[in-house]
């Protein structure tokens, strides 16, 4: 496994329709034939009873003594007909008429703003947290200023409301309403209320006052909280020892504790104090709110002004409104064996530059050890650093994805150039022809920049890459680097980047996660906590020239590069050698972080 030193990186409304009825298709139009007042001729004829009755004509029915009456003579005139045509449009256009008004009215009532409406809104920018929307549906008190006051006074982190129907009475009314609230390290609180509503300019609003918020609210009144918190969860081992008062390189990982200032008070929110003990670094920092538990909690209605000092706050009978209890802390578990602790504490611990080693378990991604030489800074984890030729398992992996066999042969010279920049190899040597694995095994720089340049690309290679967990973070609890291998541009770019060197950076965190990666058979995100499990990470990526890649790295041990570091029993592994700095000589070495 690589062994990774230095600290710096490389420097290069509904609608109402006014239509009518006179369709003859509508079954209650003129022309129905069920209807008793169709208009078309009568058994009387065009003159008849029923027409006259229906269209308000005078006297009743004529008969042979005429229009006028018993003993009225006769007239010697015909009688004038009256026109079928006028009063059927008559009639038609008072029923469009009253039909353009029936519809207006349904219009009005359909589309005229309901209760409803306003303890909609009211009820989702409650569940929001958006007091300034919440208070646009208002009338009366400062909603948003009093809403906001008792958000920060509680500490919430979620709201549920449940509005009932309504019941008005003219231009007022109101609803009742449930609400329940998830409060920062504290169990769920609720209570129950009215919103009072009014009309106004012809929209209903909620009429706000300290009350509509909470019912034991009064005038300049807010609620607060104090707390009590119980046993703080531990920092654990995979086998449960304790690591909190771990020191070194664990030291570092696992954190430390301290009081709580202002500024964490503000960030961490009101169920903490100043001087509380809290996490200041590392996973007690991380898993602040699982160590802390959920603390014995009091709700209080206090003054406003007297929530300012929230230090000074004392429940008492009179104003506490509420007690909520409390649990303790849960441990944290992490994935570090100590006895691989021990043993990577031992190989380094003697180095004489600084050095950082990651032990990662391949079949699950879990990280075993880490250390750092010497103290202070976790290179282990944050380091930023070229990874040199152990960067060839990627490549060597995107030269597979191109069509090429691990017995193809690849020519090795001294030096190659692909245009404006030399490559060469470790020492000046060639090799000459080799076949892949072998070129591997030697660590050829110049047969795997030729073979990059002809058969892949920039995005292939970057594409190989994120194949094993590059140009994404590692979220693993605590700050760690996320490697970058940005797209290089141009041959010679594409070929320093292919040897782990040019624009990459990456740490011995994800360097470990790439051998790793070829012993199971995908790339697994790093996982240091095992309990709470962390959510939301990557799945696992397949490598698919995994297999190919075994044999290749074993021959680095037996034959190749490693073949004298004195490795015992079956081990696989490639070297890296990434230089850095500016040679004052013709024959200086530079320094390397590998």
């Amino acid at each position: 496994m690589p062994v990774h030193q230095g600290d710096s990186p490389s420097p290069i409304p509904a609608s109402a329709h006014a239509d009518g009825w006179n369709r003859p298709e509508h079954p209650d139009g003129p022309n129905d034939p069920q209807r008793p007042d169709r208009t078309e001729p009568t058994a009387d004829g065009p003159g008849g009873a029923g027409f006259e009755h229906l269209h308000g004509g005078a006297g009743g029915p004529r008969g042979p003594e005429g229009p006028g009456g018993p003993g009225e003579p006769a007239s010697s005139e015909p009688p004038r007909r009256r026109s079928r045509r006028g009063l059927l449009i008559g009639v038609i256009a008072a029923v469009v008429v009253l039909t353009l008004v029936g519809g207006g009215v349904s219009w009005f009532v359909l589309t005229r703003p309901q209760p409803e409406d306003a303890l909609s809104a009211y009820s989702t920018a409650w569940e929001e947290r958006d007091y300034e929307s919440l208070a646009a549906v208002t009338t009366g008190g400062d909603a948003a200023a009093v809403m906001t006051a008792v958000d920060e006074g509680l500490g919430l982190e979620s709201v549920s409301v449940d509005v009932g129907a309504p019941t008005v009475d003219g231009g007022s009314g109101s609803a009742p309403y449930q609400v329940t609230v998830g409060l920062a390290n504290a169990s769920e609180w609720g209570w129950e209320g009215e919103l009072p509503l009014q009309r106004e300019d012809g929209q209903w609003r909620v009429v706000f006052a300290p009350d509509v918020a909470h019912p034991e609210l009064g005038e300049g009144q807010v609620l607060a909280r104090t707390t009590v918190w119980g046993e703080r969860g531990h920092v654990l081992a995979a086998d449960g020892t304790q690591l909190d008062d771990a020191t070194g390189s664990l030291q570092m990982l696992v954190g430390t504790l301290g009081e709580a200032t202002e500024e964490d008070v503000e960030r961490l929110g009101p169920a903490y104090r100043v001087g509380d003990t809290i996490g200041v670094s590392g996973l007690q920092q991380a898993y602040e709110e699982a160590l802390a538990g959920e603390a014995a909690t009091s709700i209080l209605r206090v003054d406003a002004a007297a929530a300012e000092d929230p230090d000074s706050l004392e429940a008492t009978e009179e104003n506490t409104l509420a007690t909520l209890d409390g649990s303790d802390g849960q441990d944290v578990t992490t994935s570090i064996d100590l006895a691989v602790q021990e043993a990577a504490a031992t190989a380094i611990l003697t180095a004489d530059e600084p050095a950082g080693m990651v032990a990662v378990r391949p079949s699950t991604g879990e990280i075993l050890a880490t250390v750092n030489v010497p103290g202070g800074f976790n290179r282990a984890f944050e380091g930023q650093y070229p990874p040199g030729s152990s960067f060839k398992i990627i490549s060597y992996s995107a030269l597979l994805d191109s069509g090429m066999t691990t017995d193809a042969v690849m020519q090795c010279p001294e030096a190659y150039d692909p245009g404006g920049w030399e490559f060469v190899n470790a020492g000046g040597a060639g090799y000459g022809e080799q076949t892949m694995t072998e070129a591997f095994a030697t660590s050829c720089n110049t047969a795997l920049v030729a073979e990059i340049i002809e058969r892949s690309s920039p995005d292939a290679l970057r594409a190989s890459s994120e194949q094993f967990g590059m140009n994404a973070p590692l979220d693993i609890g605590v700050p760690a680097l996320e490697p970058s291998f940005p797209t290089p541009e141009g041959a010679v770019m594409l070929g320093a980047q292919s040897i782990g060197q040019g624009q990459i950076v990456s740490s011995p965190l994800h360097m470990a996660t790439v051998p790793a990666a070829i012993a199971d058979g995908s790339w697994r995100h790093p996982v240091l906590v095992t309990d709470p499990v962390r959510e939301g990470l990557p799945e696992p990526t397949p490598i698919p020239h995994a297999e190919a890649i075994r044999p290749m790295m074993r021959a680095v041990v037996t034959d190749g590069s490693a073949s004298d570091a004195g490795f015992q029993g079956e081990v696989y592994g490639k070297t890296g050698t990434a230089e850095y700095g500016t040679a004052e000589g013709e024959d200086e070495e530079l320094p390397s972080h590998a």
